[in-house]
């Protein structure tokens, strides 16, 4: 080794603790807390145990009973896997042999929270160990939101894995004036104030203080997603969600990511991009610079595109898989 490169390594050490033992977690809410606060009108989970913690996840078998296609879809911030189960019956009612898996990212719903910074480098060895224990060697990818990020960049490495990709109002390439001055500053801030950031990150994410429909146990018992009643359940008895969250908001590739999708985009896959038209995380526009040109865009709606209008976009993703 040359001495010039000796001195540009005096002093520098690799980080002691890249993945920590799995005592190192805050464990999820058991399932027993979650049904005595939802019932039992949702998929029950299996439990998916790893060196970073445990991961719970949905898996909705094909209803012809012939698993011809093997679809993975990856949810976003705050609302956990279920949040896009109207999403998943309504891309089986196009394709009954589409089998399809759902997970809680890490520190959501039923899913443990690694004590690590949640880079996107733990999501992708999270997706990699549903297929490896669901013995996949590759799926259709589906993200939603923060989701959409994730898979971008997952499968900029691993695109063994990836038979076809579905960004569904993608995050990534959120404009940072959205965010305001505040906010900006404090996620930039080296000196801390982490209660304040995070506290904000939640207000920016909500839109506001967080408002739970007064119906929402009726509708639940009949099996509707009502996403504000999760987040405020997980809020309350998920002592690692509120710093998960965070923490992908921070680290996690929320934004800044225009480089990685423009390389994502070059990918030979097959891949759309279903965006709400009144979306202001992502916009066609952005999309199509960064060389996409396979972009939808839903009429009359924003960006819970995959909940309020989950048959269209399950029409558009079923297009692309059949095209």
């Amino acid at each position: 080794m040359s001495n010039t490169r000796k001195s540009n390594l005096a002093g520098f050490e690799l980080p002691r603790w890249l993945i920590r033992e799995p005592k190192n977690v805050i464990a999820a809410p058991s399932l027993e807390l979650f049904t005595s606060r939802f019932g039992d009108a949702f998929p029950k989970p299996r439990f998916l145990e790893s060196d970073l913690g445990t991961t719970a996840l949905y898996e909705l078998p094909p209803p012809s009973g012939q698993s011809k296609r093997r679809v993975l879809m990856v949810h976003g911030l705050n609302t956990p896997a279920l949040g896009l189960l109207p999403l998943a019956k309504e891309l089986q009612a196009l394709d009954p042999d589409a089998h399809v898996v759902l997970f809680d990212l890490w520190g959501h719903a039923l899913s443990s929270t690694p004590l690590i910074t949640h880079t996107p480098q733990i999501f992708h060895s999270q997706i990699l160990q549903v297929l490896g224990f669901m013995q996949w060697t590759s799926a259709h990818l589906l993200g939603y939101s923060f989701g959409a990020s994730m898979i971008t960049k997952f499968a900029l490495y691993n695109p063994w894995a990836v038979q076809s990709v579905s960004l569904l109002a993608p995050a990534g390439i959120i404009p940072k004036d959205l965010f305001g001055k505040r906010l900006q500053a404090l996620l930039d801030d080296p000196t801390g104030r982490e209660s304040e950031a995070r506290n904000s990150v939640f207000t920016f994410l909500e839109g506001g203080p967080l408002v739970v429909p007064a119906d929402w146990q009726e509708r639940t018992k009949r099996g509707e997603i009502v996403a504000e009643a999760f987040r405020e359940w997980e809020l309350k008895e998920h002592r690692g969600y509120p710093h998960s969250v965070f923490s992908m908001f921070r680290e996690g590739n929320v934004y800044g990511c225009e480089d990685d999708f423009r390389r994502f985009a070059q990918l030979p896959l097959k891949k759309v991009v279903v965006l709400g038209q009144l979306d202001e995380i992502c916009s066609k526009g952005q999309l199509v610079d960064l060389g996409f040109n396979n972009v939808e865009v839903v009429d009359q709606t924003g960006h819970t595109v995959v909940r309020t209008a989950p048959a269209e976009v399950a029409r558009i993703v079923y297009g692309m898989w059949t095209q």
